[in-house]
């Protein structure tokens, strides 16, 4: 994953995209591969596999970073993980009761 995008895009666009998945975590790099696809839709759906892959995996030098940033919150996902979040919370609240040595919980 810590070589995501460093290829395929040019250097300042690739630092830009690792800045914001720093700062939002790991859900942006999902829609900066959904903001590429729909970006260059037009120009893919004319592509065979191979010329995909291909083009993928070597972006324009020449690509806009306001055009990429533009696709890219164009993207929206949800989140499906709020259940995890809301056990994962309840699981921290035990143990912190257990620590405190809540009897309620003792067995």
């Amino acid at each position: 994953i810590f070589t995501l995008y460093s290829k395929s895009l040019p250097l300042d666009l690739a630092c830009r995209v690792w800045d914001v998945f720093c700062r939002d975590g790991e859900q942006f790099l999902f829609r900066t591969a959904l903001g590429l696809l729909k970006l260059f839709e037009d120009i893919l759906t004319h592509m065979d596999f191979i010329h995909i892959a291909q083009f993928l995996t070597r972006l324009p030098e020449d690509l806009p970073a306001e055009e990429l940033f533009a696709s890219i919150a164009t993207v929206q996902m949800q989140s499906r993980n709020k259940k995890w979040a809301q056990v994962l919370t309840a699981l921290q609240k035990d143990s912190r009761e257990m620590e405190k040595g809540s009897p309620s919980l003792r067995h």
